[in-house]
């Protein structure tokens, strides 16, 4: 457990500074008579190292002090009353986060406008944290190397570990890119759902329903943070629609078997599948058979309706 928050003028000096400063910041940045005062800040959660190693980052007082708390809690109810005064003692500065304008002007609000990347992904990293129920994502055009993808599947397992859901909108070329499918078999193991929708559709990320982000990227990025509920409601029901018309995916399966597979799950006949798909009974018969020993199904039938999501996703 760490100890309780201790912050002296230097440490708040500090920290104020770095946030009037945008918030990301490098340790080559600090004056060599600030580093004591960061090591304050780190033990007491309000900065923190990003994925990349190279940058850190201020984090919410509000967030570094709910942290605390449950970890108060959970030793003891003789701490509950240091887990009450952990909130009190960053009051003060979570008043200036919140009356701080981001960088690039944007003020703290219900609209938050950003077109700089590191910032970009500062957020999400932190919103991330901070999420504690359920993350929807719609992800078109998407490309993953091999160090990205090993990342977001940590990223994945950390969110899982808490017990957050996750939904993932792919576009159909995600099925056809090893990496993804690599990805997207290692994560559907732990309770994510990732579903191919060929239809356009916004880039979009909503964390617990409360705070939607909406991302563009062509040669630059941008995104808006939404946080006003009306229109975070409108962005959900979006993603609800495009989800309920999206095909589930055997990720496990070779990416030749997809048309194969999507065809037994609308229940087709061995004959039809053979005619939409240009050939013979005797070729679909025999992938079929492969299909049936690898899921372990004694029947077309059966095939089919796991093929469709009755043994797999609900």
């Amino acid at each position: 457990m760490r100890p309780p928050v201790v912050l002296d003028a230097r440490g708040r000096a500090l920290y104020l500074r770095l946030l009037a400063a945008g918030g990301l910041f490098r340790l080559t940045e600090l004056a060599s008579d600030e580093l004591a005062a960061l090591e304050q800040l780190r033990a007491a959660g309000l900065v923190l190292r990003q994925q990349d190693a190279l940058f850190w980052t201020v984090v919410d007082p509000r967030t570094a002090a709910a942290r605390l708390s449950a970890e108060l809690r959970a030793a003891g109810s003789e701490l509950l009353a240091r887990a009450d005064e952990s909130s009190a003692a960053l009051a003060d500065l979570a008043r200036a986060y919140d009356r701080t304008p981001q960088a690039g002007g944007a003020a703290r609000g219900l609209l938050r406008h950003l077109d700089d990347l590191p910032q970009i992904q500062q957020r999400l990293d932190q919103l991330g944290r901070e999420c504690e129920h359920e993350v929807l994502a719609a992800q078109p055009g998407v490309r993953r190397t091999p160090q990205l993808a090993e990342q977001a599947e940590r990223a994945a397992r950390e969110l899982s570990a808490r017990g957050v859901r996750m939904r993932v909108l792919y576009q159909p070329e995600a099925e056809r890119d090893p990496v993804i499918r690599d990805y997207a078999a290692h994560v559907s193991r732990l309770g994510t759902r990732l579903r191919v929708l060929d239809e356009p559709f916004q880039r979009v990320v909503v964390f617990d329903r409360e705070v939607a982000v909406v991302c563009a990227g062509a040669g630059h990025w941008t995104a808006t943070f939404i946080e006003d509920p009306l229109l975070v409601g409108v962005v959900v029901d979006q993603f609800e629609r495009d989800w309920a018309r999206a095909a589930q995916v055997r990720w496990d399966d070779s990416p030749a078997d997809g048309p194969l597979v999507r065809l037994l799950a609308e229940g087709l006949t061995q004959r039809a599948i053979a005619t939409r798909l240009g050939l013979s009974e005797r070729t679909v018969a025999a992938q079929i058979s492969r299909l049936r020993e690898r899921h372990d199904a004694r029947t077309q039938f059966q095939l089919g309706w796991q093929m469709g999501g009755g043994s797999g996703e609900r």
